[in-house]
């Protein structure tokens, strides 16, 4: 755990009035640059402010402009231009001397011997550099009388990364020994804790990681890095109540805040081997041009934990579904293809260390994570957290049958089980399936290749006397004939093969077929012909006993002519062909009229099997009712189960985690309510950003009501960080929280706002 090293003291001289000399300004806006959130804006200050104090010639400020940029270029990703920095401040001290004092002097020093372990990180310094380095920085502490506390950090750190553990024991008894008096013991902690669990000593390390674990504070830097370390090891030491609580804390803790990319990777892996695979997935932003970051261990630990977490995906039958990280990202490839490179990458670079290092200690660490079989089938992360879909299909099932499930789940709305038939199909299958796996291709993953591939089918089916597919792919053509813009070559397409397809006699078939063709008229504007098709649809559908096609032929006729009757009679069919997914279609149609909670009620007092997602929308409704009533706090578990089974299919949205938190404040469940209010916030400022900033005035009500939960909770310096980021604001909450955190300052007899 190689955190920077804090100044030692970051002292600016008293200015007066803004208007002074050059000199006054510059440390003026040194200062200003100092207590600001990192972005790219304050880099851009501080690398001005060092060229500022080079044409000034500013004794101090020139060190001090160029710590300060270094650390803002560190947390940009930038290592080359911090060991500039760094360099050009050696070449000043060693030049002139007299312009450091005492404890910028320390500081200097402390920077240059981190830096020395952090050189381990890139395969291509060579030992002998990270050694000379080493000499020369040990040198330097003599000469300015510093203890070595911070070198026998050093020489800990590189021994380690070597697996030499002989030299890393005597560096770390040494280092123990000359700790300073007067050092944070949490942050000592956190190195023994690394330390223990770099040796393999788990349980020593959660011994003394134990204090910090137990401490509901999320803010607070040390305890947020020591759930990031034991995140992993205690779920392996089968710790699962803690384990979960830590991730909850971990997640409150690092919202908003910069990590390396390890701690983002200690995440994904454990959400990835604790069977929580959407939550992994949230946490994959971190992605985000992560190669050119610059530091090659920290690009080997986030890939490894990537790849870990894009093998599981795969294996759970979503190996096909793409990560969307922007269009020019390398890493928005399909899950399958993010495993094989974040796992080509990790190894590559493992075997660039073990190179430099002449051993296999980093290869043997990062195929050992690689190779790592789940933990658990799925933890609980909270109170919405629910196991993930089963979306692949049973094992030894024939390519026919997962042919006909494909169609089954499709038919039924559920594209992403659909998908996963698709997956577990061989590619060498005889002509007539292999027209109908290029027919289901055509219509899962849509292209300019999709009307040549369904034509392909069609005729196949056709040439091995599948009339009946044949037609009903037809059916679909002409759907996407219309899609591009040859509105009556479609309708004659569908018009015909209906009318085939009523002279083979399969009434099912049949009313697949009037569903289409109603669908395609529809989409034209013609009302009464498709009303015609659907009324003709529903009398095969009956005749076949078929209550999917009846029910989804319903569906479409209560959109046409809303009807409590008929979308009730829809929802009926739905649920009694166990088509969960798209009843709830129907069940949106029922919500459109005034006695739609009399159908709730009486579902959910019988509730059908295996449908999880509906009856959760069910409970949603009765929680808005209960809500409506002045009752929240007895609509908590309701809101719960919908919102974990909407998440499920990322269904979930910002407006159910407010209600969430507004629900979980009112039944007094504060520790609940930080993460709904939290969620709800983060969605919120997603929306602003990307569709409408309009969302933002939403974002600043879930986040006023973060802070809330926050002071309820006790950890008030976590309160004060929201309130005053919506006080730094614009907002219309602004003043409000501004308020609210100095009420909450004076009472806790806290002078000033805490800057993290």
């Amino acid at each position: 755990m190689r955190s920077p090293p804090l100044l030692t003291s970051v002292r600016f001289p008293r200015v007066r009035s803004p208007n002074g000399s050059e000199v006054d300004e510059l440390w003026l806006s040194l200062r200003e640059a100092h207590v600001r959130e990192h972005s790219p804006e304050r880099t851009a200050m501080l690398a001005e402010a060092v060229r500022e104090a080079d044409r000034l010639d500013v004794p101090r400020a020139t060190f001090l402009s160029r710590r300060l940029l270094a650390e803002a270029r560190r947390l940009d990703g930038q290592w080359d231009q911090v060991r500039q920095l760094l360099a050009e401040c050696l070449d000043e001290y060693d030049q002139r001397t007299w312009r450091f004092e005492r404890a910028d002097e320390i500081d200097l020093l402390n920077w240059y011997v981190w830096l020395i372990e952090c050189m381990v990180d890139f395969p291509d310094i060579t030992l002998d550099d990270i050694r000379d380095a080493l000499h020369d920085v040990e040198r330097r502490f003599s000469s300015a009388a510093l203890p070595w506390h911070q070198i026998f950090s050093a020489r800990r750190g590189v021994a380690a990364h070597l697996g030499d553990w002989a030299a890393a024991d005597e560096a770390h008894l040494r280092w123990t020994a000359t700790a300073p008096a007067d050092e944070d013991d949490r942050w000592l902690d956190l190195t023994t804790i690394d330390y223990l669990l770099k040796k393999g000593e788990t349980a020593h390390a959660l011994q003394v990681a134990a204090p910090m674990l137990d401490d509901p504070r999320v803010s607070s830097k040390p305890v947020v890095l020591a759930r990031v370390l034991t995140l992993l090891p205690l779920a392996r030491a089968g710790e699962w109540r803690q384990a979960s609580l830590a991730y909850r804390r971990l997640r409150r803790g690092m919202s908003g805040q910069f990590h390396s990319l390890e701690h983002f990777g200690q995440l994904i892996e454990f959400c990835a081997l604790t069977g929580n695979l959407g939550a992994g997935v949230d946490w994959l932003d971190a992605l985000r041009g992560f190669e050119r970051r610059q530091r090659p261990f920290a690009t080997m630990e986030l890939a490894t934990s990537a790849a870990v977490l894009a093998d599981a995906l795969v294996r759970a039958g979503r190996g096909d579904t793409v990560l969307d990280l922007g269009p020019d990202d390398p890493c928005s490839v399909p899950y399958r293809d993010l495993a094989r490179r974040m796992r080509s990458l990790a190894l590559d670079l493992a075997d660039q260390f073990d190179q430099r290092n002449g051993n296999s200690v980093q290869g043997n660490r990062i195929r050992a994570r690689l190779a790592a079989e789940p933990m658990t089938g799925f933890l609980p992360l909270g109170p919405t957290s629910r196991p993930p879909l089963r979306l692949l299909p049973p094992p030894g099932l024939s390519a026919e049958n997962l042919l006909d499930r494909a169609v089954w789940h499709d038919l039924r709305c559920e594209a992403d089980e659909a998908r996963a038939c698709l997956t577990v199909v061989s590619d060498d299958l005889p002509p007539h399936l292999d027209a109908r796996l290029v027919e289901l291709r055509a219509k899962f993953f849509q292209s300019e290749n999709t009307e040549p591939a369904l034509r392909h089918a069609i005729r196949v089916h056709r040439d091995h006397g599948d009339e009946s597919r044949a037609l009903l792919a037809e059916c679909w053509l002409g759907l996407w004939v219309s899609h591009t813009g040859r509105a009556e070559e479609a309708i004659t397409t569908v018009t015909e093969a209906v009318e085939r397809l009523r002279r083979l006699g399969d009434d099912s078939a049949c009313a697949w077929g009037e569903y289409w063709l109603a669908y395609l008229l529809t989409s034209q504007g013609a009302h009464t012909n498709a009303l015609d098709a659907l009324s003709r649809g529903r009398r095969h559908a009956e005749s076949a006993s078929d209550h999917l096609a009846l029910g989804t032929l319903l569906v479409l006729d209560t959109a046409l002519r809303p009807s409590y009757a008929t979308a009730t009679a829809a929802l009926d069919a739905l649920i009694a062909a166990e088509a969960p997914e798209k009843a709830l279609e129907a069940l949106e149609h029922v919500t459109q009229h005034g006695a739609y909670l009399e159908v709730v009620d009486k579902i959910l007092a019988n509730p059908p099997h295996d449908a999880a997602r509906l009856v959760g929308r069910l409970r949603y409704l009765r929680a808005c009712a209960l809500i409506e009533a002045g009752r929240p706090a007895d609509a908590v578990d309701d809101l719960n189960e919908a919102i974990g089974q909407a998440a499920l299919r990322d269904n979930d949205t910002a407006e159910q985690w407010y209600q969430l938190a507004c629900a979980n404040l009112a039944a007094d469940r504060h520790e609940d309510a930080v993460d709904a209010s939290q969620r709800a916030a983060e969605v919120f400022a997603h929306l602003a950003a990307t569709h409408d900033e309009a969302w933002t005035e939403h974002a600043d009500q879930a986040r006023y009501l973060l802070a809330e939960s926050y002071r309820l909770l006790g950890d008030h310096r976590a309160a004060l960080r929201e309130y005053r980021g919506l006080a730094n604001g614009n907002g219309a909450l602004a003043a409000t929280a501004f308020v609210t955190g100095t009420a909450l300052l004076e009472e806790l007899g806290i002078p000033d706002w805490p800057n993290h």
